[in-house]
């Protein structure tokens, strides 16, 4: 079996399986019945780490159901290809060609070297973060809560954040705007979002070689595009949506992957969500637990741009860009902007108008980026229409590209006469 199928399998079994641990009774708070479509989407978007969510999850879940929610945010940030590696890794067990394969394109990795010294660095980076982070926000919770309940929170939040997940345990699909003036927990909720959507392999590069110039390339790009979209957004927030400096750099950093929000997203004029819909279709880095296209993909879709305008090579940092990456990202452009457009004319077929076309281009977008943020119209959605955000959503966290090529057929031998086309 190709390692793309077996990506896609293993996704969905654990979607599976946790339905069907949410729709237990035992999932659920005193008196809540919870139908299983619901079940299935806030499975689906918990092992997708979206965060958008059909039920208040604060409300409806008890104590295991907000287990199961929890674990399946850390096996879908961790991803498939980690939990199977770190299972033989534990158990002693060699790693084949075929696993290692599995994990290059589980990552998008240009090559199989160093495979399993990623999964390691991806395991103990993410559980030392995470660690640090209940620690922090503890202290901002127990100010609220009893010290049991403020570890929960601070430990679901935690996770929630790093894995880029957006989840809450508020209740009143509030989210943090609760916590909009407390500096604590926006900037340790902001630093988990960011180094959570920086990628593990920037990380492991950024504590090998400290320095600038010592980076990859890779890592230069995705450094310079975080700080570049955060500015941006940053300064957008601010300018037009009039908000105050720390909620419009938290709502920067949470827009472009997790999901969390200190403002009501609703209350945006049409510029603010048009600008919000970008941020989160570029989304975070490849190697992350966010989703969108990716902040690579947007730099060298640019870098093309302009290598057509000023007529020069694609290159940068004194590196030229490969033409196959150049197509790559085009073509994961292009699937993802036909995965929205076809998302969201569904929804409107499904709904009949029933709600305003930005807000369901909104909440597709938010589904396809793996990013939670919503106009508040995914509760009242019907089942078919949530069923096809849950194929958005999963679609959007295994990536456009590793669908695409699941399904093509076995390349035939036979060359073709090549022949020029009229372009543009």
């Amino acid at each position: 079996m190709e390692p793309n199928h077996v990506l896609l399998i293993g996704f969905l079994t654990i979607i599976l399986l946790g339905s069907l641990l949410l729709s237990l009774p035992i999932a659920h708070n005193r008196g809540i019945s919870l139908a299983y479509v619901d079940a299935l989407f806030i499975s689906a978007s918990a092992v997708c780490v979206t965060g958008l969510v059909t039920v208040d999850v604060a409300l409806t879940f008890s104590l295991f159901g907000r287990t199961v929610i929890a674990f399946l945010i850390l096996l879908g940030g961790l991803g498939f290809a980690s939990i199977v590696i770190s299972f033989s890794l534990l158990l002693g067990m060699n790693v084949n060609l075929s696993q290692r394969l599995f994990i290059k394109e589980a990552y998008n990795l240009s090559s199989m070297k160093g495979t399993l010294s990623i999964v390691r660095a991806v395991l103990i980076s993410s559980f030392l973060i995470q660690g640090l982070g209940t620690v922090v926000e503890y202290f901002v919770f127990v100010q609220t809560y009893s010290p049991l309940d403020a570890f929960g929170h601070a430990l679901f939040n935690t996770i929630s954040a790093f894995n880029n997940a957006g989840f809450d345990l508020m209740g009143g699909y509030q989210s943090l705007s609760a916590y909009q003036g407390n500096v604590v927990m926006n900037l340790t909720t902001a630093v988990l979002i960011i180094l959570g959507g920086t990628g593990f392999f920037v990380l492991a590069d950024i504590a090998r070689n400290r320095k600038w110039s010592n980076l990859s390339m890779h890592s230069r790009i995705v450094l310079l595009m975080n700080g570049t979209l955060i500015t941006l957004g940053f300064l957008f927030f601010v300018a037009v949506e009039k908000l105050t400096p720390l909620a419009a750099f938290f709502q920067s950093v949470t827009t472009r992957t997790a999901g969390f929000n200190t403002v009501d997203i609703s209350s945006f004029s049409q510029a603010g969500l048009l600008f919000a819909m970008l941020l989160m279709f570029i989304g975070a880095s490849p190697g992350s637990t966010g989703g969108g296209i990716k902040t690579t993909t947007t730099f060298a879709l640019l870098l093309s741009l302009g290598s057509l305008m000023f007529r020069r090579e694609s290159a940068a940092f004194k590196r030229k860009v490969s033409g196959e990456s150049i197509l790559k990202a085009f073509q994961v452009l292009l699937l993802s902007f036909l995965l929205v457009l076809l998302g969201s004319l569904s929804l409107l077929l499904i709904e009949q108008d029933a709600f305003d076309f930005v807000a369901v281009l909104f909440e597709t977008v938010s589904a396809f980026a793996t990013v939670g943020l919503s106009c508040g119209i995914t509760p009242s959605l019907s089942t078919l229409s949530k069923v096809v955000l849950v194929v958005i959503m999963f679609a959007g966290r295994v990536g456009p590209i590793t669908i695409a090529t699941s399904l093509k057929a076995k390349s035939s031998h036979l060359g073709y006469i090549e022949e020029q086309i009229f372009i543009g």
